[in-house]
């Protein structure tokens, strides 16, 4: 809960400024391939065009911490939690911020110059991400391509081994279905989640140095 709480403030301050410095930065050393209007009629297919990109590389970035070692070693922490809520959200890996900065949102600089309201926007949007991580029984039916639901997003969190590496989408689904990693929930589906091995954090100084709390643990 410390470790949440401290990474839940320093998150919600810096977060949404480091995805927006960092596409700024790059522009202004010369990035941005593509230029999206700040304002007019053309705001809103723009705004479209930049949150569907950047939720593709999310996608992409997500599946391949599922896939290297190193970054599973990371991004584990996140899936720890037995106990699915919103708090969960924020249970990553400090580093793992870092690693963002110098792939998703620099790929993002490099292909886009956004406006000051595509930014906001998308700085806002990104808070959707609590909602996929909530304790709820909701789910969007028939529509679950449309959007990301606490039902479908568990789904991924799942401890049960046909669960295992699907339903990747932040925002979403339909990434999921081009790659034919969905897993359409069924009805009244919400499986238990956490790791199967069931290591999860003992404390604070386990969940600063996650990825080596092996070595850790041996010294008690």
């Amino acid at each position: 809960m410390v470790y949440t709480l401290v990474f839940v403030l320093a998150q919600t301050m810096i977060v949404p400024m480091i995805s927006v410095a960092t596409v700024l930065a790059v522009n202004t050393a010369g990035g941005g391939w593509i230029v999206l209007p700040a304002a007019g009629l053309a705001l809103l297919p723009a705004f479209l065009l930049y949150a569907a990109t950047l939720d593709f590389l999310e996608y992409l970035f997500h599946r391949l911490q599922h896939r290297i070692p190193m970054l599973w070693a990371m991004h584990s922490l996140h899936h720890s939690d037995v106990s699915l809520n919103a708090s969960t959200t924020n249970r990553h890996y400090w580093a793992e911020l870092g690693i963002k900065m110098l792939s998703i949102y620099l790929v993002a600089g490099l292909l886009f110059k956004p406006g000051a309201p595509i930014l906001g926007a998308y700085a806002f949007v990104s808070f959707y991400n609590v909602f996929a991580h909530m304790n709820i029984r909701v789910g969007f039916g028939r529509w679950w391509t449309l959007m990301n639901s606490p039902q479908y997003h568990r789904i991924h969190h799942s401890i049960r081994p046909e669960h295992q590496n699907c339903n990747f989408a932040a925002l979403l689904p339909v990434f999921d279905v081009i790659f034919g990693t969905y897993r359409r929930p069924r009805d009244g589906e919400y499986p238990p989640t956490g790791l199967a091995s069931g290591d999860h954090p003992s404390g604070l100084t386990e969940a600063i140095f996650w990825p080596f709390r092996g070595m850790l643990r041996r010294f008690r």
